[in-house]
């Protein structure tokens, strides 16, 4: 008998992440549900619950954009999760206006890259323990937009020329080198790692960054998370995917100098 699959999905509250989590539950799988409000995660459960009686599900709160926040969001999951078998790196922002936050990094790299970072970091033990019947996945959800990005590894907050779309597209490429590196870094055989760009979604995210375009569903978005989360993924750890479909990443992501710089730059912003 198969064991109860167990994912955590950031920013699950609304969204991408919210019709992931629900169709995860669905499936069958375990699902813990995160957001960065308690009364939120906690209602968003309620109406899970009420949608799929018999759903297993439990809730998570803390801020990506803090690492004080996501070290104790950690502790919260190791102590809910005895195994853990699928991250799902959801959880994403694009603002308007440059924010530094109190750890001194810009806001939208904090929260697109370093907080899920060092989450994956933390985590990494017990998916790779949870690798007893196959691979356990961490999967980043990143965005075409990284193909615009330009890491700026001597001025990472952007400090002298940010914009709203730049700052999104540089940690969004963040994002995708992530992937590539994590997966050079980790046995195969206990964890693998891939990139999605779900597809344009309309998502509160989109309307914030691009106005109302027009968009596929959230369920069409969280489909292609579904598939990578808990389908059979023949393609090797580290590929990025547009949609359902492997595709090659930027160049800039393909660059193996740039990917070890900012994996220590990284290792850095997050205080491992």
């Amino acid at each position: 008998m198969s064991e109860r699959r167990v994912v955590l999905v950031t920013g699950s509250t609304d969204g991408i992440g919210r019709a992931t989590a629900r169709a995860l539950a669905a499936a069958g799988v375990k699902v813990l549900v995160h957001g960065r409000s308690k009364p939120k995660v906690e209602a968003t459960l309620a109406e899970l619950r009420a949608e799929l009686p018999g759903a297993e599900l439990e809730g998570v709160s803390f801020d990506l954009g803090s690492l004080a926040s996501v070290r104790k969001g950690a502790e919260q999951v190791l102590a809910r999760a005895p195994a853990l078998h699928v991250l799902i790196n959801n959880a994403g922002i694009v603002t308007d206006e440059c924010v530094v936050n109190e750890d001194g990094i810009e806001l939208t790299f904090a929260v697109n890259h370093v907080g899920p970072f060092l989450l994956t970091e933390l985590l990494a033990p017990r998916l790779e323990a949870s690798a007893t019947q196959q691979a356990s996945r961490v999967i980043n959800l990143a965005s075409i937009a990284h193909t615009r990005g330009r890491l700026q590894l001597d001025d990472l907050t952007l400090g002298r020329a940010w914009s709203g779309y730049a700052a999104y597209a540089q940690a969004k490429l963040a994002s995708v080198m992530h992937v590539i590196e994590l997966a050079a870094r980790r046995d195969p055989a206990k964890l693998v790692a891939y990139a999605l760009h779900p597809g344009v979604i309309a998502t509160k995210l989109l309307r914030q960054g691009w106005g109302p375009i027009q968009a596929a569903s959230v369920e069409t978005g969280a489909r292609n998370t579904m598939r990578l989360a808990t389908g059979e993924v023949v393609e090797p750890s580290g590929t990025y995917f547009s949609e359902a479909t492997p595709t090659p990443p930027a160049a800039a992501a393909r660059d193996a100098s740039a990917r070890e710089a900012l994996w220590h730059a990284s290792l850095r912003l997050a205080r491992v």
